[in-house]
């Protein structure tokens, strides 16, 4: 008999939490396993990718959004109908602090393993507010759910593990704790021509740097912009490609056009050709405020290019090719580095054998003695 495997996941965009769910119900066998996954969002951009789930064989039921107390409250009563009438063998969520009441939900409905993912190492709203009494409390009720109603604990990174499951003893030897998020390696690597697709894009300069990500505040816009101005006035050979859309965008473009290099950034939106992006640019930067992991870092190093990211970042993501700089240092130091990188003076390798440990049929593996009972 198949095992029964329900999935949660606000959204199947193109972010790294998505690519997880996208690509364990990719690598997963369905000979041996039936998969449900659960989206409460209804966004256009959050169902891109939905289409992808449902080829592979997995089956999507929709919820209510997250967004307001009420549809909250709409979502946990049909989790809870879905969980109690399908018994599933195994509840998985990777919605970080919010995983606390779908796990209560899961525990009610009688589902035996109940695992609770780590993808970050910050909540947003605490970067954004700070740690405000509320935010304080909020983050302690959900952690204490979180922990008290799972009996799987797993994460993209140890900062992710201690940031959900913080006082807590996670560390043990049951089943594997930190699962690397599985790429399709083959995918970044698939030969492309590099020249054609500069011109589809209309990169001309001599290098591209290129960030990927949400253009929200846990991705350091504005420092993004003020970094790559400091870079336009002390060379005219780089322009600068930016892949997401956020609500930070009109900021970061206002910055731009300050510094008169707006006319050097291509900003791309969302997009389906990551990889070939990623293989037309010379250089990877993310200097974020925080990352549970950063997938797309060991993407980039997958396509061959050389990352400059902040040292906040987990270094489960480095595989020979990262450099690490600390926020503290001034955008116009950041750009010397930059600087530094494209001209060859500082080198990196990738390191073959971390880089296969990403991949799907690893992160798989080790998913799998996760749902066991």
């Amino acid at each position: 008999m198949k095992k029964k495997i329900c999935i949660l996941q606000n959204g199947l965009a193109r972010g790294g939490t998505d690519t997880f769910v996208v690509n364990l119900c990719r690598g997963l066998d369905y000979d041996k396993y039936d998969i449900t996954v659960v989206n409460p969002s209804n966004k256009k951009e959050s169902l891109v990718r939905e289409p992808e789930v449902l080829k592979i064989g997995a089956r999507i039921i929709h919820t209510s959004p997250l967004t307001g107390f009420m549809s909250k409250i709409k979502h946990l009563w049909m989790l809870y109908g879905i969980l109690k009438e399908e018994k599933f063998d195994v509840f998985q969520t990777n919605i970080d602090l919010f995983n606390g009441p779908q796990l209560l939900i899961a525990w009610l409905a009688g589902v035996p393993v109940r695992c609770c993912h780590s993808h970050n190492t910050m909540q947003q709203k605490s970067l954004i507010q700070g740690m405000t009494i509320a935010v304080g409390i909020y983050q302690k009720v959900m952690k204490w759910m979180c922990w008290t109603f799972s009996n799987r604990r797993t994460g993209c990174s140890e900062d992710a593990m201690d940031f959900l499951f913080a006082d807590k003893n996670w560390h043990q030897d049951k089943y594997p704790i930190v699962i690397n998020n599985g790429i399709d390696i083959e995918h970044f690597r698939r030969p492309i021509d590099i020249e054609e697709k500069k011109r589809d894009l209309g990169l001309t300069a001599k290098y591209n740097i290129i960030t990927i990500g949400r253009i929200i505040p846990q991705k350091n816009p504005l420092f993004i912009a003020r970094v790559f101005s400091e870079l336009s006035k002390m060379r005219d050979d780089v322009d600068f490609v930016w892949v997401g859309i956020g609500d930070k965008e009109d900021e970061c473009r206002e910055i731009f056009r300050r510094n008169n290099c707006l006319r050097r950034v291509h900003f791309l939106g969302l997009r389906s050709d990551v990889n070939e992006i990623l293989k037309s640019c010379d250089l990877f930067f993310m200097p974020s405020a925080f990352e549970g992991l950063g997938i797309v870092i060991v993407e980039a190093q997958v396509a061959g290019l050389q990352c400059l990211v902040s040292d906040v970042v987990p270094k489960e993501s480095e595989c020979g090719a990262v450099e690490y700089m600390s926020l503290s240092k001034t955008e116009k130091e950041w750009a010397q580095m930059i600087c530094n990188m494209i001209d060859r003076k500082i080198s990196l390798c990738v390191d073959e054998k971390k880089i296969q440990e990403f991949s799907i049929e690893y992160m798989v593996a080790q998913m799998e003695k996760v749902f066991e009972n």
